[in-house]
């Protein structure tokens, strides 16, 4: 087939690599799409005027970077992995017999008896006393007004989030909030600027509703400011959606200082701010969100999930107040409004302080468990929060991330490669994320951190290695 390139190839740069970040390039916009063969190397290098053993780099380049596959005998073709890897990363934890995988591998809370308890508990009550408004409510759209003053309230002061009743919108789940937000200011084919490293779910949401995602160089506090005020104005983004807690997979913290310098940059280019605030609760009290320092231009999802059980999906979205009659027909669109009932046992748990409760014993558990995985991985570089859900861990110089993954899960582990977290198709970091909270058992947990041990300290099996 003929392909034209030339309209993404760059003068930077030795010319393999501005082949291959063309072909990333044709594939983002479109122009090359999945299952699609691309010209025989030497049809290209004619094409081009560059040599064969040019094109044959750039290919080998492309491969390393997940762009595309050689099938021996038939050529090479714009890879339709991403979709598998993405249903195989979404599948993994699924329930399984008793003699299932230990599972690091999904963003979940520890959850132990006592939480299952009083959540029944709870809905014990609520088959007592729901009030019928509970019960028939499909107005308003935005969520029962007590439940959104409630929320209000505690917002302001646990979280630091500014707003009045009206500017809160109740929705099914941080991820909800999160879809609400982006396409109440996002057009489809716009620039969303976001960590390089960045929430799974949010990669997810792009390829759903078309906006290009752009990642901006992170480092041990998150986005780095000089390199986010280069993309803002190379980009002219319409949202920059970021996490300053906990950065999924990172666990990535902004500090005070950074979180100014980041503000300043976004006010200075007037550009909307989307701040994914999930993981706030597992940080001691204290850290102001972005959205404090940018009120008019932010908008705020922060949801109970990852501090309680995962069940309680109740997410709270704050809206610039201008952006309301827009926001409002996205959550209608999406679920007419988020479930009543969830938020009624939400509501009641602020109330009595059990979020409060509950949140400071997520936070000793995972202290727990981090302290756990840091001996267990000693002498391996990790990075992680005393008490966040996940570990980063750097691996050897013989395993690649993929390698691991797979080799832990014929050995009963699961975990996640760097590649899900991946905003720009570059080659994937040699990283692993361990999740902490999923097993609810610690022997279990502490048995799969010394399976992840013992790996770490051995060579990849030769078979595993020659796929690669």
């Amino acid at each position: 087939m003929t392909i034209d390139l030339t309209p993404y190839l760059s003068s930077h740069g030795p010319k393999y690599l501005a082949i291959a970040r063309a072909l990333s390039e044709a594939i983002r916009h479109g122009e090359l799409t999945p299952g699609t063969r691309l010209p025989p190397h030497r049809q290209l290098a004619e094409a081009l005027g560059v040599s064969v053993q040019t094109v044959s780099r750039a290919y080998a380049q492309a491969d390393r970077m997940g762009l595309v596959q050689a099938r021996v005998g038939s050529g090479t073709w714009i890879n339709t992995l991403d979709d598998k890897r993405e249903t195989e990363y979404l599948r993994t934890g699924e329930t399984r017999p008793e003699a299932a995988l230990i599972d690091l591998s999904i963003a979940h809370p520890v959850c132990p008896p006592t939480h299952h308890l009083r959540f029944r508990e709870t809905l014990a009550e609520l088959a007592e006393s729901a009030s019928p408004e509970v019960i028939s409510a499909c107005r308003p759209i935005a969520g029962l007004v007590y439940q959104r003053e409630r929320a209000g309230q505690w917002l302001r002061e646990r979280l630091g989030v500014p707003g009045d009743t009206e500017e809160r919108i109740l929705c099914n789940g941080a991820a909800h909030g999160l879809m609400v937000a982006i396409t109440t200011v996002v057009q489809h084919g716009d620039v969303v600027l976001t960590e390089a490293l960045s929430d799974h779910g949010l990669i997810a949401l792009s390829r759903t509703l078309g906006f290009q995602l752009r990642g901006v160089a992170v480092d041990a506090e998150g986005v780095v400011p000089g390199a986010l005020d280069t993309a803002c104005r190379r980009f002219k983004p319409s949202a920059v959606c970021l996490t300053p807690s906990q950065l999924n997979p990172t666990g990535a913290t902004m500090s005070e200082a950074r979180r100014d310098a980041v503000a300043t940059i976004l006010e200075r280019h007037g550009i909307w701010l989307i701040e994914d605030d999930v993981h706030a609760l597992l940080e001691a009290p204290g850290l102001a969100p972005l959205t404090a320092r940018l009120p008019g231009q932010s908008f705020h999802v922060t949801s109970l999930t990852k501090v309680t059980v995962p069940g309680l999906r109740a997410g709270y979205l704050t809206v610039p107040r201008g952006q309301l009659h827009h926001a409002l027909p996205r959550l209608r669109a999406t679920s007419w409004m988020a479930t009543p009932l969830i938020f009624e046992i939400a509501d009641r748990w602020l109330a009595d302080g059990s979020v409060e409760a509950l949140a400071a014993q997520q936070r000793s558990l995972l202290a727990e468990r981090q302290r756990l995985a840091a001996r267990r991985l000693q002498g391996h570089e990790i990075a992680a929060r005393p008490s966040s859900l996940h570990v980063w861990v750097t691996l050897p110089a013989a395993w690649r991330a993929e390698e691991l993954r797979q080799q832990a899960e014929q050995e009963g582990l699961a975990l996640t490669a760097s590649q899900p977290f991946m905003v720009e198709q570059t080659p994937p970091p040699r990283r692993v994320r361990l999740s902490l909270g999923a097993e609810p058992d610690i022997e279990r947990l502490d048995r799969g951190l010394e399976l992840v041990a013992r790996l770490l300290n051995e060579a990849p099996p030769p078979m595993l290695a020659m796929v690669y």
